[in-house]
């Protein structure tokens, strides 16, 4: 089945452009707000705001009664992956009038259906329930509803009282809340976030300063000891200073430790994380950095032997110390657990050290937990 129909979207916006002079005024008047609401749900589309999208398809049908608007606000729901919705506006647009690809249509519907969980919200007070912000059931419940999959908040409201539950949804799966109430003294929900706003957008943007701490180690690629195999620690504090639907940016500085072989390293450095969004719902993030600082690098006389040493060997000295200049480039992943907590893999990073003699380039790797708040 095509994502968009062109031909059909261009017929039905030239058919809300035009009304026949027959018609009464106030008729007229519902085609001319159809095809307001239609405009902006394709602007809306374009922009990648699907549910604003599909909520202005939706009003152009109710002016309207144009069938096709319905298959337009269903592509709208599926292309942003709000499943529930999307399968009840295709069966609307069935319902509306038997189109040709009504198989294709009903074979989506079961696509769809695959990827949805069920979930039950214990509670006998009267209250509404919000996924990712948009309100979806009431309660009290009596079965299971479904919700869609991936990385979702569940915000129960009764007033100003709320409930709230942040976490991945697995396909297929049955989960059970019990709805304990507490006063939402801000006037928002504890975890950021507001009715209405995208619950990725939310999660990232709410807590901006993040403390990490990683432990991994670093590869001498020339095998020459200068400097030697290593373990590597981490200490480091970064900021998010520019967010969008796909890609953010973070500023960081760092001070790392490498020890064992008679070699202590230590520095600073500053650096800058490119972090790309590849899945829109899910808090998984694909992350190239670049860092750069000074190193001091020491090792005693009982090191490994290197060609390189600057100082002599034997040396009157216990030690023989060297600074030079750090740049770290990295490849990373990282995925958020909760709204405050992510656990990060450095899958691959080139430690130069700019010195005299010159360091032999390693190979760098490891494991970072990062703590996010206000």
């Amino acid at each position: 089945m095509k994502l968009c129909r062109v031909l059909s979207a261009v017929a039905l916006g030239w058919a809300l452009l035009s009304a026949p002079p027959c018609r009464a005024a106030g008729t007229e008047d519902a085609l001319e707000q159809a095809r307001k609401r239609y405009m902006t749900g394709e602007r809306e589309y374009a922009a990648g705001r699907y549910w604003q999208s599909a909520k202005a398809f939706e009003e152009a049908y109710d002016l309207s009664r144009k069938g096709d608007l319905l298959y337009n606000a269903a592509r709208a729901y599926d292309r942003g992956e709000y499943y529930v919705r999307a399968i009840e506006a295709y069966e609307g647009y069935i319902k509306a009038g038997m189109p040709p690809d009504v198989e294709q249509i009903q074979k989506r519907v079961a696509e769809l259906r695959k990827l949805l969980c069920q979930v039950s919200i214990i509670t006998t007070e009267k209250a509404y329930v919000y996924i990712d912000g948009k309100e979806y059931y009431k309660t009290p419940m009596s079965g299971s509803v479904s919700i869609d999959s991936g990385y979702r908040r569940i915000e129960v409201r009764a007033g100003n009282r709320f409930f709230a539950k942040e976490q991945q949804f697995v396909p297929g799966e049955k989960y059970e809340f019990e709805a304990v109430f507490e006063e939402d003294r801000a006037g928002v929900p504890s975890l950021g976030f507001a009715a209405g706003q995208d619950v990725g957008e939310a999660r990232r943007n709410a807590r901006p300063l993040a403390i990490v701490l990683g432990l991994g180690g670093a590869f001498d690629l020339a095998g020459d000891n200068f400097p030697p195999h290593q373990a590597a620690f981490v200490l480091g504090a970064e900021y998010r200073v520019k967010e969008g639907r796909r890609l953010a940016l973070d500023l960081g500085l760092k001070i790392p430790f490498e020890l064992l072989q008679s070699w202590q390293n230590g520095g600073l450095l500053i650096g800058m994380r490119g972090v790309l969004f590849p899945v829109a719902r899910l808090p998984l993030e694909l992350v190239l950095s670049l860092d750069a600082g000074f190193a001091a690098m020491d090792y005693r006389t009982d090191a490994p032997v290197s060609s390189k040493w600057p100082c002599t060997s034997p040396s009157y000295l216990p030690s023989c110390t060297v600074y030079a200049f750090r740049l770290v480039p990295a490849v990373s992943v990282a995925y958020r657990f909760l709204s405050s907590f992510e656990m990060r893999a450095q899958l691959a990073g080139l430690e130069l050290n700019a010195a005299k003699p010159m360091f032999s380039p390693r190979y760098t790797f490891g494991l970072q937990a990062a703590y996010r708040f206000q």
